[in-house]
């Protein structure tokens, strides 16, 4: 992985075409790191080392920029005439913009730590974190329990006055700066977000899955012990697979393992050994940035499947993970054979597990 060093120096490099734009990022970028010092990006999920929000939002920033270059995107205006990402006119003002959006996109969890010192809670609306760090010395930061997953992608806005500066705003001009802030707001795109979102939001989820196989390789990771703990589940026969009523089913390299049933029996099993997996929620959107699990076109994580029951069909949520992952090598021949199909309707996702 590039260094923080290596990555600015790659971002100035695409936006030294202009060196006005050069010059604005130099200052941006500094302004940036002193709002979010090194803060994590995350609890558990990606980038949850210090510093690791710093870095990830540069990885962001880096590959929408690589993405803008190559790629020709068209932007309507409100009269119905077209303004080009990449015409010569406007160019450089849509690529600040692309810029200033991927670096920005995650400022909003901010607003989801709880950094306290010297007696005080800090406000990212009042301050940036380097500065309550210089005022409190050693200030200490968690996570908010309370905190919803991705409701920080519509918190960010709020913070860019300590961002952009009047120069900012200036040179981008009022279209763009409106784009900008509608960018900000979409949160994480979609399919009926605006090109530069969209862009982002492609840029951020490669920037987690490029994390995520990395450290759910390691032995103490989240994904790791969830998958082991299957396996255990399954050699013990804890977990049914391919029999009528299994929490477990197996077609070729695909394992449907059914939620909540099957999460919950490798919770209690963990925690017989004092280790606590996230809740549902959470472990889902681990799995799926590790890119172990098959989720559906809209991103989902649960899939409803269908199988043949004694009686008829029956329907079950379930993970699509690969078979190796699921169940030991040494017991896949003994299997019985099954049929399941995965629906293309998406199921919806499962009950968080509230852990105390």
């Amino acid at each position: 992985m590039p260094s923080v060093e290596t990555m600015t120096e790659q971002i100035l490099y695409w936006l030294s075409l202009d060196m006005q734009v050069r010059a604005l990022a130099e200052r941006l970028l500094d302004r940036f790191a002193v709002t979010v010092g090194d803060l994590p990006a995350s609890a558990a999920h990606h980038h949850a080392e210090p510093g690791g929000l710093y870095l990830h939002s540069l990885e962001v920033a880096l590959k929408a920029l690589e993405e803008f270059e190559g790629n020709m995107k068209m932007e309507q205006r409100p009269d119905g005439s077209v303004d080009s990402f990449r015409s010569s006119r406007n160019r450089s003002r849509w690529q600040y913009a692309t810029f200033i959006a991927a670096l920005c996109h995650d400022l909003g969890k901010l607003f989801e730590l709880d950094v306290r010192g010297k007696g005080e809670t800090w406000c990212p609306l009042d301050e940036p974190y380097a500065q309550f760090g210089r005022r409190t010395k050693t200030p200490v930061a968690g996570w908010r329990p309370e905190r919803e997953h991705g409701a920080h992608a519509k918190l960010s806005s709020f913070l860019m006055h300590h961002i952009l500066s009047r120069a900012d705003l200036t040179f981008l001009g009022l279209p763009r700066f409106v784009h900008l802030a509608t960018c900000l707001s979409d949160g994480h795109g979609g399919e009926s977000a605006s090109p530069l979102a969209q862009t982002v939001s492609r840029a951020d989820q490669a920037s987690v899955e490029q994390a995520q196989p990395a450290i759910a390789a390691q032995p103490n990771n989240p994904v790791s012990l969830f998958l082991q703990a299957l396996q255990e589940l399954i050699e013990n026969g804890a977990l049914g697979v391919n029999t009528p009523g299994a929490q477990v089913y197996v077609e070729g390299d695909k394992a449907a393992v059914v939620v909540p049933v099957a999460v919950s029996q490798a919770r209690e099993r963990l925690m017989v050994r004092q280790i606590k997996l996230p809740p549902n929620t959470n472990l889902y959107n681990m799995l799926r940035s590790a890119r172990l699990v098959e989720a559906d076109q809209t991103g989902r994580s649960v899939r409803k499947i269908t199988l043949q029951g004694r009686q008829g069909p029956i329907s079950l949520s379930a993970l699509i993970l690969p078979t190796d992952k699921v169940v030991p090598k040494q017991i896949l021949s003994t299997l019985p054979p099954t049929h399941f199909e995965i629906d293309t309707e998406p199921a919806p996702e499962a009950t968080p597990v509230v852990e105390g």
